[in-house]
């Protein structure tokens, strides 16, 4: 049995920045979604671009894969039926980002899921969280989930200064904003170095391009001590060879 799949409609699209584009999601048939998944991923359903029918096709159906993408819930409200997804566009093409830059009111999107939030361990003795623009919705909406007391560091690339959010965080949780078009900027790296090498205590998320991911969790195995089980690794995408 697959996961629960839902049809949405688009009910706003508000661009919060040049890369970002904030596409808040309505439909009957979330009234069942669960709350408390924000942070967690959802799989996105996207029409058949190449198709006249607007609607995404539901189900599993042989390649109903190459039309799914995931995605962070960025927020759910129960009351008013309504899912926010954060995407970032205007700095790639592909068949999530064609949608997302495309889209408006009365367009629809399937849901598949909700996964499990990631970075479970919110009240570790320090976080340390890694990722690109890609990854800035689901480090926004896990900070938020942190305790006041919480202590930390984030590395953050964006391509833009007008890409700067402003982010809800405990005061001792410091973001570090690296501002470059280079998602595979070498800064994740030198901000992991400067954490030390005693991380035994610390949750860790890391999400970015495969080749970033792959560098840090390197060094990680070969220069620190830490726990697995607080690590959150994942490649959001790969650079085309």
């Amino acid at each position: 049995m697959g996961p629960t799949m839902r049809m949405t409609e688009v009910l706003s699209v508000i661009d919060l920045s040049p890369h970002m584009r904030r596409i808040i999601l309505t439909g009957d048939a979330l009234a069942d979604f669960p709350e408390g998944k924000e942070s967690a991923h959802v799989k996105a359903i996207f029409p058949n671009p190449n198709s006249d029918n607007k609607k995404p096709k539901l189900g599993l159906y042989l390649g109903f894969k190459k039309f799914m993408r995931s995605y962070t819930i960025r927020a759910f409200n129960k009351q008013n039926l309504t899912l926010t997804i954060d995407f970032a566009v205007n700095d790639h093409q592909g068949l999530a980002s064609d949608w997302a830059l495309n889209a408006k009111q009365g367009d629809y999107l399937g849901i598949a899921g909700p996964g499990d939030p990631k970075h479970t361990d919110l009240l570790a003795d320090k976080h340390l969280f890694f990722g690109d623009i890609t990854a800035l919705p689901a480090i926004a909406t896990t900070l938020e989930k942190l305790p006041a007391t919480a202590v930390g560091h984030v590395y953050i690339q964006v391509p833009d200064e007008q890409d700067i959010q402003p982010l809800h965080s405990p005061n001792l949780v410091e973001i570090h904003w690296l501002v470059t078009a280079d998602k595979l900027t070498d800064e994740f790296l030198t901000g992991l170095v400067s954490s030390g090498t005693n991380l035994i205590d610390t949750a860790i998320f890391i999400a970015a391009e495969a080749s970033v991911v792959k560098q840090l969790k390197d060094h990680l195995n070969t220069h620190c001590q830490y726990d697995k089980s607080k690590l959150y690794a994942s490649a959001y995408w790969n650079k085309k060879r």
